[in-house]
């Protein structure tokens, strides 16, 4: 893949029965979810690049809105580059099931490029 290839953002490849299990909260949807993250580059490159923001912005006040819209928010900024909103964002951050939906690929993706034999010993 191209590195202009890698900059276009995603747009509708996720199919829509995963878009709508995902913001309901299914758990196949969310693995579903989850392995397309691990194997599509497009996906997961926006999502380390708020995983950066993650790790240097301190959430100082509880997230005000719900699952589905904090979601959609980032399915949103996956197909527009859109920046998820704040108050998005603090939830991504502090609910640990949308954290593990939209972070954890990115993390292990992340870790095994940089140390795979760390990831060979931990599993």
């Amino acid at each position: 893949m191209s590195e202009l290839e890698r900059q276009v953002s995603p747009r509708w490849h996720i199919p829509d029965a995963v878009r709508v299990g995902v913001l309901a909260g299914t758990d196949d949807d969310g693995l579903w979810l989850q392995g397309h993250f691990m194997s599509c580059e497009g996906c997961r490159s926006p999502l380390t690049r708020l995983l950066m923001k993650k790790q240097v912005v301190a959430i100082s006040r509880p997230a005000q809105v719900s699952c589905p819209v904090a979601r959609s928010d980032m399915f949103r900024y996956l197909e527009s580059g859109q920046e998820p909103s704040e108050e998005a964002f603090a939830h991504i951050v502090s609910c640990d099931l949308c954290d593990d939906l939209f972070f954890e690929p990115a993390q292990a993706v992340v870790l095994l490029e940089h140390d795979p034999d760390e990831v060979g010993e931990a599993g």
